[in-house]
């Protein structure tokens, strides 16, 4: 099962500080956790990512993924080194089901300004995968690029907030409304 964090403060923190220097990080959990309860896959080597938000209020954020496992990703020391935010999402990944080991896959996923993780399989979602994918509006659907039940969560997710909205999802005033959780 993947393992994830989620960072959120008043002042920006060093993302070093939070996924490759503490002795208990999500770098070191993903190949050397004493606490796994699945232990069929003893690490979380089937990609990651990272996605952190800067100073500007309501923009999009940025996203990092890769198909390497995260303790082997130079790239993702060298950037942890000098990123600051104050939002951050990680992730680490172990495949569930048959879904490939692709940057598509990996969480963080974002549409517009949001970022979304989940962790754990929904049960059965090959039996609900089509009529979930046929009740999707196409600008949503159109934005599905994994094959993973979480990214499809995550379409479910925009969908039920468009509807909510009267379709305004990519309008900024009703978007903005549906996200200010400040």
């Amino acid at each position: 099962m993947c393992r994830f964090l989620l960072y959120k403060s008043n002042s920006p923190i060093l993302l070093a500080d939070l996924l490759t220097r503490p002795a208990h990080s999500i770098i070191m959990q993903s190949f050397n956790c004493k606490l796994r309860i699945d232990l069929r896959r003893p690490m979380n080597g089937d990609g990651f990512g990272i996605g952190w938000y800067d100073d500007e209020p309501r923009t999009p954020g940025c996203l990092f993924t890769s198909t390497l496992p995260a303790w082997s990703n130079l790239n993702l020391q060298r950037l942890a080194e000098k990123i600051k935010s104050a939002l951050v999402f990680a992730h680490v990944r172990a495949t569930t089901g048959e879904t490939a080991t692709s940057e598509s896959n990996c969480h963080p996923w974002q549409f517009g300004n949001l970022m979304w993780m989940h962790n754990g399989n929904i049960g059965g979602f090959e039996l609900i995968k089509r009529k979930l994918q046929n009740a999707l509006s196409e600008e949503i659907y159109l934005s599905i690029q994994g094959t993973t039940d979480s990214e499809h969560a995550f379409a479910l997710f925009l969908n039920m907030l468009d509807q909510e909205s009267g379709g305004g999802l990519s309008t900024r005033g009703s978007l903005r409304k549906r996200t200010d959780f400040s």
